[in-house]
C-alpha cells in the first residue's frame, strides 16, 4: 500500500485514474505504481493533472501532490 497526499485549498473529490479516490487534504491509500491525479468539478485550478510513481512512501511520509485556485 502506498500512500498520497492531494493539497489544495478547499475539499475537493480526487481522482486517480478516473475513479474518486478520496478528498484533497485527506491521505489516500493507494497501490504502488504510476497513477493520474486530478480533481472533480470545475477545472479552476492548476496544473490540470499530475502523473504520479508511488513507491516506498508511508502514512507518516505521504507522497504530496498540490493544486493551485485559479480565478
Amino acid at each position: 500500500m502506498e500512500f498520497l497526499l492531494v493539497m489544495y485549498p478547499e475539499s475537493r473529490k480526487v481522482l486517480v485514474d478516473g475513479k474518486e479516490s478520496g478528498l484533497t487534504n485527506e491521505t489516500l491509500v493507494l497501490n504502488k505504481g504510476t497513477h493520474k491525479v486530478s480533481l472533480a468539478g470545475a477545472a479552476d485550478y492548476r496544473p490540470p493533472s499530475v502523473v504520479v510513481r508511488l513507491s516506498g512512501t508511508t502514512s507518516i511520509k505521504p507522497r504530496e501532490v498540490r493544486f493551485e485556485k485559479i480565478s
